[in-house]
């Protein structure tokens, strides 16, 4: 509730019985200001007159608790900046000022973090994403802890463009692992990502709806106006860093373990990671489909459900990937598939595996969405299903004995597969499609249909990739001789 107004008119003569013992001595009276006659004072804000100077005091519903203002100038001075609190508190029930415009840099962070992870409880966010902003924001603080930033910069509502400008040459030099995982340190790829992060830190800071931490006409400074834009890395004319001869040597060294998880990934574009959940409750009638299961607490990159047709080509392998399943995780982990380990959800269908993670989720009483996360994956690897790390360490074995060099990653893969679609002059839709990316936004998009996927596809994959096609067969068909 709001903070009791003071009595009027401003003549401690005619205040009520009991006002002193409330508010205060005759000396503190008298320094309330006393308005001129015909000028209304604020609803909400006091004012003071001090020696020199005017003290603005208020309730601030959304701190919940008194809060005060030093104004330097003649009433009228006082007057203007009491009324423009005096709106916000009205209409925003916040003045956005007060206390938390001293709020730390890791206060900061730690409530905006916070807020992420309810937004992420929600629904609004993917919880992988809470992880990459507080990865990428832990620069941010431990930049601002030196003691030398921390003399200049005591608090977030006192960063400027100077204090940018060092940071990015603090990430210039800011050496990394790689995701936290053990290995030689290397410079930062992604500074942009780790500016971007604090863009938005800022942005939450200053909006009184959501942060309302930062103090009244605090600029931002990562706004993306104030940089220029990166210069584009690489050449855009070459080719990509895996390229067909690369693809071929290296569908000629995959076990039959591999072959089933590479194959897909070239001929597909799936990311690194989508193998690790496709179902053979989805392969049916010659497609292949990657939805999103919002039951099971799966979403795709970009929440958009994709299918890819089956090619005729390739129908020894189909066979192989199937591996006669009908329900279940199609690609499990090496030690399941070679029969070293059993796990106790293996084959289930994807209904069963959505009941058992409800389940859980009840007895644990999950409310979290990481929470929620670690149960989905607990269930996925009792399914004997693989991670990302799985698929990375069995492409780390083939690239090693195939001499490839270190910029030759496990996401060339779909780098390649876009550039062979664009190569074939695949409309730009389909090729949006099968990559999993935003359609866009023109109303051309609407009136678009893919119907001719099968086709388009189709005739993209055989006309670019042929000796591909080839290489598969020709592995599948040694790979049973070897069994025989």
């Amino acid at each position: 509730m709001d903070a009791p107004e003071p009595p009027e008119p401003t003549n401690p003569a005619t205040a009520p019985t009991g006002w002193r013992e409330r508010y205060g001595d005759k000396h503190r009276w008298r320094r309330f200001v006393a308005f001129p006659v015909g000028i209304a004072p604020p609803s909400k804000v006091r004012v003071y007159q001090r020696a020199g100077h005017f003290l603005l005091n208020w309730w601030d519903p959304c701190a919940k608790k008194n809060l005060s203002e030093r104004v330097d100038g003649d009433l009228l001075t006082a007057l203007t900046r009491a009324r423009a609190i005096d709106e916000r508190v009205t209409t925003m029930r916040t003045a956005g000022v007060g206390s938390d415009r001293r709020i730390g840099h890791a206060d900061l962070v730690g409530r905006y973090l916070a807020d992420l992870g309810q937004r992420a409880d929600a629904g609004e966010v993917d919880p992988k994403t809470v992880r990459r902003y507080e990865s990428a924001l832990r620069h941010y603080t431990v930049f601002a802890g030196q003691p030398n930033v921390v003399k200049r910069y005591p608090t977030a509502g006192t960063v400027d463009r100077e204090f940018r400008l060092e940071f990015a040459a603090f990430l210039a030099t800011r050496e990394v692992t790689g995701n936290g995982r053990p290995g030689a340190a290397r410079q930062m790829r992604s500074p942009q990502f780790v500016a971007d992060a604090i863009r938005a830190l800022f942005a939450w800071g200053c909006d009184p709806d959501r942060g309302g931490l930062l103090p009244d006409g605090f600029r931002n400074p990562f706004l993306r106006s104030g940089t220029r834009a990166p210069v584009l890395k690489g050449d855009p004319l070459a080719a990509p860093d895996v390229t067909l001869p690369m693809a071929i040597d290296l569908i000629r060294a995959c076990d039959a373990f591999q072959l089933r998880l590479f194959v897909p990934l070239l001929v597909f574009g799936l990311r690194a990671a989508e193998p690790c959940v496709l179902f053979a409750d989805h392969l049916h009638d010659g497609w292949l489909s990657v939805p999103c299961i919002p039951e099971l607490g799966l979403l795709t990159k970009g929440r958009r459900d994709k299918r890819f047709p089956l090619l005729e080509e390739l129908e020894p392998f189909w066979d192989v990937f199937r591996a006669g399943k009908e329900k279940g995780l199609l690609l499990e982990r090496r030690a399941v598939a070679e029969g070293r380990e059993k796990t106790p959800l293996r084959m289930t269908p994807l209904l069963e595996l959505i009941r058992e993670y409800r389940s859980r989720c009840e007895q644990t009483n999950a409310k979290s969405a990481a929470e929620r996360v670690s149960i989905r994956d607990g269930v996925l690897r009792d399914a004997g299903g693989l991670d990302y790390d799985h698929i990375q360490s069995e492409f780390s074995k083939l690239t090693n004995g195939l001499g490839w060099p270190t910029h030759a990653t496990l996401k060339d893969l779909r780098h390649l597969f876009a550039t062979t679609l664009n190569n074939a002059g695949v409309p730009d839709g389909y090729v949006r499609y099968l990559m999993g990316h935003a359609p866009g936004k023109a109303a051309v998009v609407a009136y678009t249909h893919l119907d001719q996927l099968r086709r388009h596809y189709s005739t993209a994959i055989k006309q670019e990739w042929a000796p591909l096609l080839a290489a598969i067969n020709e592995r599948v068909a040694a790979l049973r001789d070897d069994v025989r």
